[in-house]
């Protein structure tokens, strides 16, 4: 193809694009980097709040590396996949509050829009609409490290090498994408949950907590007060140990400062919004294409 003619592509998309998010309330897009990680070296390193959205097709953790090393190598490949997780989260609770509000004031809603809302409900089991909200809530990105550092070995464990399983999610012989763990308990054969992405672990993460009775108080803490060492109390049941287990996880934010990551986000630069759309044409348009390429557009 040539230059020209891509050029005209490319122009041509992002005027679509911005056509559409200009008459329409669509929320802005998240443009996800993904890597195919095959050396440490690929990693992006996290050296402030604002990250790159990135996921990598697999979590790789040098075992010989000093602790300190690991750990870093850890967040750096977890946090962004949270990161990503919590702003499609935060996408469909905000679309959730709009439909709620429309029908508080009852004003005619999409059968697009009621099929959304419908199947939310069902999937996270919720009671109500507004319970539905409750249960979406986000949990605060340093209690998702936290588990995941402690579920997974800080990623060293075999369902976390194997099946990017963070968080030990138990499943059942049935399911094509499992785990058998090596340890049995009694005469029970013991499945692990085997998933495509970090991410996709982590949504499952969010869900289980969001439609299990055994988290309901951990919800309305979650949602009510937003303060970690009080939801931290309310998850005894998410592990055998129970209160040893919120004893450790406390242990475990504190020591590694993991509260420092409740104020990361992603970088804007990789939110597709109205504005960016303005900046990217004027980029393109300006300095893109050699002046005869402009004209010719």
């Amino acid at each position: 193809m040539r230059i020209k003619d891509s050029a005209f592509l490319i122009v041509s998309f992002l005027i679509i694009l911005y056509a559409i998010l200009h008459t329409k309330e669509v929320a802005p897009e998240l443009m996800v980097k993904k890597v195919k990680l095959d050396s440490i070296e690929q990693i992006i390193d996290i050296d402030d709040s604002l990250v790159v959205p990135v996921i990598y097709d697999t979590l790789l953790i040098d075992a010989n590396a000093p602790v300190k090393v690991r750990k870093k190598q850890f967040v750096n490949q977890v946090l962004p996949a949270i990161l990503i997780v919590r702003y499609q989260l935060n996408k469909k609770t905000e679309r959730v509050k709009s439909i709620i509000y429309k029908l508080e004031k009852e004003e005619p809603v999409s059968s697009c829009d009621s099929v959304f809302i419908d199947s939310l409900k069902s999937r996270y089991r919720a009671e109500s609409y507004q319970n539905l909200l409750v249960r979406m809530e986000p949990n605060p990105i340093s209690l998702v490290l936290a588990q995941a550092a402690i579920e997974s070995g800080w990623g060293l464990s075999r369902f976390a090498t194997e099946g990017k399983n963070l968080f030990g999610v138990w499943s059942v012989s049935s399911d094509k994408n499992i785990i058998k763990s090596l340890n049995d308990r009694g005469e029970q054969q013991i499945f692990v949950k085997r998933y495509n992405s970090i991410a996709e672990s982590i949504d499952h993460y969010f869900l289980t907590l969001g439609r299990h009775n055994a988290y309901r108080k951990f919800r309305e803490k979650r949602f009510d007060q937003h303060d970690v060492s009080v939801m931290i109390k309310e998850l005894n049941r998410y592990s055998e140990q129970g209160e040893a287990y919120t004893l450790l996880l406390k242990k475990v934010m504190d020591w590694n400062d993991l509260q420092k990551y409740d104020n990361y986000k992603i970088d804007p630069q990789y939110i597709i919004h109205e504005k960016w759309l303005k900046v990217q044409f004027k980029k393109i348009m300006n300095n893109g294409f050699k002046k005869e390429e402009r004209e010719d557009l």
